[in-house]
């Protein structure tokens, strides 16, 4: 092609698109335009001709150049612009494993050269190094074969994943590394894998040496590398080789043993691969191949402890303020001790918090060890410079954009003006920490600035927070042998500020959070029953240690009987006060509408259902002890709740009268630690409603009344069976139905034995038994059953209770003449038992 240029007025930049070019190969563009000093040069101008050339064409291939000039959105005869001739070279990026322009001016006009580099063609991929993991494998993880386009992007992207299958399969120190070899004059390329692939697999066992059977079994509760389990390790992914988890182990070894008083020791730790012919899975079997175990590790410990150290003589000086005798009294260290550096640092900071509590906050402590040369003994010096008493100055708080101060203060236990006590200052960021609002909190005490006039002996408390989410919202789903298949939608804000509901639409939904209150909306859909509630609570009602909230609710429920089922709405006032750290006050106003509706109903039945109806009001009042350890999962401590409720019922059968009742509570459960990993768990409910006035316990509706049995009661039973049943007439007698009629007085006793198998799973045993009587205040025959099962809790996401009840005296059905209402029959109810039991449910 004849070009007629001015060689005045011609530039070429191959060589220096060339070069910038490999300085950007990282970006997602292979090509680029780049343009003299300024793309000014060009802009505008008249393009005169475009050349497009492929330089490595297969021989006897040839290439033709308008069907790419034809995709080009520069053309020939249009003023050029640099955004479209950049649009323009990323398209052929995406076709051509490499395009470099040449841009030159002349007469006036551009004139363009595009060179392209065609992508190769795979021929072959090799694989070597890979002795542990079948090249089958490798290849259908890498998903890129032979005999297609090289795409260097997509490859590197393949090959990502194929590192990431071999830190998946336990070889996190493995390296894998590719290189490509190309054959110019085919256009091919060859590919070579080389796998690097170090220690790796499951852990058949850790062995130990040089220290006792006690040291060994705390050591193993510290290690992160575990022993694989068969049966659990696929659900903990514990018990796979990690070098960097090993090396933390070795550190945390030797801290344990220098803690211990071995000041000295050292840990050596090795890394065989198994060469048991005993299978992996215990026994002979698939894996008793003799010699090296591919992928099973075994791991050694050797610990050389040397000599036990003391501590000696303890020296305290520089103390004016308070006593030796004093400060040696707060330390865990005594002279002839056993040496361990951790309990020296837990009494230099109970020394600091002994003068902290009475504002000697900046009390400097320094100490030193010095080593007997005649004993393995070591003598501590400590030296104390008291400083000065601060008063507690302003409180600031920082980083605060959603929650409002007054929220973060009132968790503050530290007050302008009094004495500086650090102890409180700890415990403030504690209870800032436990509210769940913030990221990070950091909580401490900082010089008042100069321009205050409040004095150098005051110190302010700076209150640095970063905020979180707080609210959520999720999707649930679940399987029990009460509701079979349930789901719903559940919303809560932690954070919620109910003041939002006045000027969302004005300043957005960011309104609703701040104030620290709690609200809550749940709906939950299942076969045998229906649920809608609303909650709201300010857990510190005018920023008093009152809390304050009211509930709204509707469900609809048949999980009593198939034959009726009961719709209940309603709603609550109610509020709580701490009485001290374990005891609690509480109250509770309470409107709430039952209705009974019977399917299939008859004239006689009619009359039953308006019976077995009403609207209920009570107001009742409580104290609660509570000192269990953990709220979720509790290993000691009592709970217990006694409460008294004068309430009344208007009955839709005559809703001229109201019939008043008491309604009685004592609900208990202790938490005994048998021993670390095992929890005996007593429970003793007593509940009573008790009528009086005008009042019976006919008078009663079917939903205030009591049930008892299934998973959560008095398991191996039928859900709700216990006690009473309705009664109908069949040939001249009246027969017991299937259908309970719920009690006014209930008993519960249960003994359960929870052992805890790793953090996600616990076995369980027990014996429980309860009674529903229509009666006051009676406690007839326990129905009582034993078994036992197991809960999983998968990553706190879906938590599933699964066992096997046995009934030991399940009742009789009875059947009673018509004339004279004597018992005729008895024999052992069958449908009453509901051995298996099971509950699933989880979030997404």
């Amino acid at each position: 092609m004849n070009l007629h240029r001015n060689k005045k007025y011609t530039m070429n930049w191959k060589a220096l698109f060339t070069t910038l070019f490999f300085l950007f190969a990282a970006m997602p563009i292979k090509s680029m335009a780049i343009m003299p000093q300024s793309a000014e040069v060009y802009e505008g101008r008249r393009v005169g001709d475009i050349t497009i050339e492929v330089e490595n064409l297969p021989r006897g291939v040839t290439f033709n150049q308008k069907r790419l000039l034809s995709k080009l959105r520069t053309k020939v005869g249009d003023p050029f612009s640099q955004l479209t001739f950049d649009q323009d070279l990323k398209m052929l990026s995406e076709e051509y494993d490499k395009a470099i322009p040449t841009i030159e001016t002349g007469q006036g006009e551009v004139y363009i050269t595009i060179e392209l580099w065609q992508k190769p063609m795979i021929r072959a991929i090799s694989w070597s190094g890979n002795t542990k993991v079948k090249t089958r494998s490798l290849e259908r993880e890498l998903g890129i074969k032979a005999h297609t386009i090289f795409n260097r992007e997509e490859f590197n992207k393949a090959f990502t994943k194929l590192k990431e299958y071999y830190v998946k399969k336990g070889y996190f120190d493995s390296q894998l590394e590719y290189k490509v070899i190309p054959y110019t004059n085919t256009n091919e390329v060859d590919i070579e894998i080389t796998v690097h692939e170090g220690h790796s697999g499951h852990i058949k066992k850790i062995c130990f040496s040089g220290l006792t059977k006690q040291e060994e079994s705390a050591i193993l509760n510290l290690m992160t590398t575990k022993k694989y389990n068969f049966f659990t390790s696929w659900l903990t992914g514990m018990g796979t080789y990690h070098e960097e988890a090993l090396e933390h182990d070795k550190l945390v070894i030797v801290n344990y043993l220098q803690n211990q008083g071995y000041a000295d020791a050292r840990v050596n730790i090795q890394i065989k691969e198994s060469t048991d012919e005993n299978s992996f899975y215990g026994g002979g079997g698939m894996e008793a191949l003799g010699g090296a175990q591919p992928g099973r590790l075994e791991i050694y410990v050797h610990a050389i402890k040397g000599e036990l150290f003391h501590f000696g003589d303890i020296e305290v000086s520089g103390n004016e303020l308070l006593t030796e005798e004093q400060i040696t009294d707060v330390m865990i260290i005594k002279d002839g001790s056993t040496f361990s550096p951790e309990k020296l640092r837990e009494s230099i900071e109970n020394i600091k918090d002994l003068y902290g509590k009475d504002g000697y906050i900046e009390t400097d402590i320094n100490y030193s060890l010095y080593l007997s040369r005649t004993e393995p003994v070591y003598n501590v010096d400590i030296t104390i410079n008291e400083g000065e008493q601060f008063k507690i100055g302003l409180i600031r708080v920082l980083g605060n954009t959603s929650t409002n101060k007054n929220v973060i203060l009132r968790e503050s236990l530290l007050i302008p003006g009094e004495v500086f006590d650090s102890r409180r200052l700890k415990v403030t960021q504690q209870r800032l920490e436990a509210m769940g609002y913030f990221k990070s909190v950091n909580v401490y005490a900082v010089k008042t600035p100069e321009d205050q006039s409040l004095g150098d002996n005051y110190r302010d408390v700076i209150i640095e927070v970063e905020e979180t989410t707080t609210g959520s919202l999720s999707l649930f789903f679940g399987f029990s042998t009460i509701d079979n298949l349930f789901g719903g939608l559940d919303l809560a804000e932690n954070n919620f500020d109910h003041r939002g509901l006045t000027k969302w639409w004005r300043e957005g939904m960011s309104s609703f959070r701040g104030a620290g209150e709690y609200a809550h909306a749940r709906v939950q859909i299942g076969k045998k029953q229906q649920s809608y509630t609303v909650t709201w609570m300010d857990p510190y009602f005018r920023d008093t240690l009152w809390r304050f909230g009211l509930d709204i609710s509707y469900s609809k429920s048949g999980i009593q009987s198939d034959d009726y089922h009961v719709n209940s709405f309603g709603g609550s006032l109610f509020g709580s006060y701490p009485l001290t750290s374990y005891w609690t006050y509480g109250w509770k106003l309470r409107l709430r509408n039952s209705i009974t509706h019977i399917n299939n109903i008859a004239n006689e039945e009619a009359q039953r259902e308006r019976k077995n109806s009403g609207l209920i009001g009570g107001f009742g009042n409580s104290l609660s002890f509570d000192s269990l350890d953990n709220a979720f999962k509790p290993h000691r401590g009592f709970r217990s709740i006694g409460e008294v409720e004068i309430a009344g019922v208007r009955r839709h059968d005559d809703d001229q009268q109201l019939f008043p009742f008491l309604k009685l509570s004592y609900l208990n459960s202790y938490y005994y630690p048998v021993w670390r990993k095992g929890t005996l768990k007593f429970r003793w409910d007593f509940k009573f409603i008790c009528p009086f006035g005008n009042g019976t316990p006919d008078h009663m509706p079917l939903g205030e009344l009591f049930f008892l049995g299934g998973e959560t009661t008095v398991r191996g039973y039928k859900p709700y069976i216990i006690g009473p049943h309705f009664t109908k007439e069949k040939h001249g007698k009246k027969e017991e139905t299937d259908d309970p009629t719920g009690g006014v007085s209930s008993a519960l006793l249960s003994i359960e034995y929870n052992q805890t198998i790793f953090s996600m799973l616990d076995l369980f045993t027990f014996l429980d038994g309860g009674s529903i009587s229509n009666k006051r205040f009676d406690v007839p025959t326990l129905r009582t059953s034993y078994g036992f099962g197991a809960r999983l809790n998968l990553a706190g996401r879906l938590p599933i209770t699964l066992g096997v009840g046995f009934p030991i005296n399940p009742q009789a059905r009875i059947k009673i003449k018509k004339k004279d209402r004597s018992v005729i029959k008895k024999r052992k109810r069958k449908e009453d038992v509901k051995n298996f039991f099971i509950s699933m449910g989880g979030q997404f």
